[in-house]
This record gives C-alpha cells, sequence and structure tokens, in this order.
C-alpha cells in the first residue's frame, strides 16, 4: 500500500465509525514496513483519516509497541502540528501504553505536550485520558506528582460529570502514591 491507499481506505462512511481501521492495523502489524506510511497518513485534508490514522496507530502500539516507540518522536511531531483532539487523546493512550520504553527525554516531552493538553483542551475525551496517563506516570516522578493535584482540582469542578468525577478519582488516588 501507498500513502494514497492507506488514505483511500480510512476515508468515507460515518465519521464516528472505525471504518477499515481494524484491518489498516492488522496489516501494519503483519508488515512494519507500512508503519511509516500509516504514520506519514496524518498528512490527509480529511480529519476523519486522521482520527483512524490514530486509532490504527494505537492498536499497532498494543501489538508490537516496540515499532511505535521508535516512530514516536514523528508521531508527536504530527499530534503537535494537527492540533487534532483525536490525536491527542490516542496519543495520551499510546504513551500510557509506551511509558516503560521512554527514555527520559522522551517522557520529558510527552509529559509537557500532555501538560499542554491538560491545561488548554476543551475536549472531554482529551482531559479524561490525559489525566490517566499523567496521574499513571506521577506514581513515579515527584514533579508531576506535585503538578498534578492542582490541575486535577480545577478539573474536579467541571460542569461535565465525567471530567470532573475522573479528575476527582484520580486526584484521591494521588493522595495514595
Amino acid at each position: 500500500p501507498s500513502l494514497a491507499s492507506f488514505e483511500a481506505r480510512l476515508s468515507g462512511g460515518h465519521p464516528n465509525s472505525l471504518g477499515n481501521t481494524v484491518s489498516v492495523a492488522q496489516h501494519v502489524i503483519a508488515d512494519r514496513s507500512l508503519l511509516p506510511e500509516l504514520i506519514a497518513t496524518y498528512s490527509s485534508d480529511d480529519e476523519v483519516v486522521r482520527l483512524r490514522v490514530s486509532s490504527a496507530l494505537k492498536r499497532v502500539a498494543w501489538a508490537e509497541p516496540r515499532w511505535v516507540h521508535e516512530e514516536l518522536d514523528t508521531v508527536i511531531g504530527w499530534v503537535v502540528a494537527i492540533q487534532q483532539p483525536s490525536a491527542q487523546w490516542t496519543i495520551a493512550e499510546i504513551l500510557l501504553t509506551l511509558g516503560p520504553m521512554l527514555s527520559t527525554a522522551q517522557r520529558n516531552r510527552a509529559t509537557e505536550l500532555m501538560k499542554a493538553h491538560l491545561s488548554a483542551s476543551e475536549d472531554w475525551i482529551v482531559l479524561i485520558k490525559t489525566m490517566e496517563t499523567l496521574a499513571n506516570w506521577a506514581k513515579t516522578d515527584p514533579e508531576l506528582r506535585a503538578w498534578l493535584p492542582e490541575r486535577l482540582e480545577q478539573l474536579g469542578r467541571e460542569p461535565r460529570k465525567s471530567v470532573a468525577q475522573k479528575a476527582r478519582r484520580l486526584n484521591e488516588a494521588l493522595s495514595d502514591y
């Protein structure tokens, strides 16, 4: 497959459906050489295609975390460039999966990225997935453990119940670390 073929396979259908995401992920898992092409499909002008790239990439990370780890700088570069909520919440999930593999520099860059998402995003899924990953990382990161409670406290007052409840639960759990 080429970049155009991944874009074609990931486009169309209902915007909230997975479309061919699972088969694309399976195709990449079967042939590692296709991973850079999948990541490059973030360049699509179609927001739905980019959402499905994130979803496929998450599946590849679950199956072959080392492969995605090797491409992490490129993936983060795209997440920053496209500023799309689906890429932002998926990177939090991918980073949770890859956490133990990250170098100190990668972890610092990822932490700063997620702190920015937690501070600036209005998307409830971005907030929840990012809180989950940062709270998990705070178990072993004293600086993050010091920074996170104030933000969780603010989010605990969110009008959206799902965000507020998750923030309060995670903040309570932080006090046990």
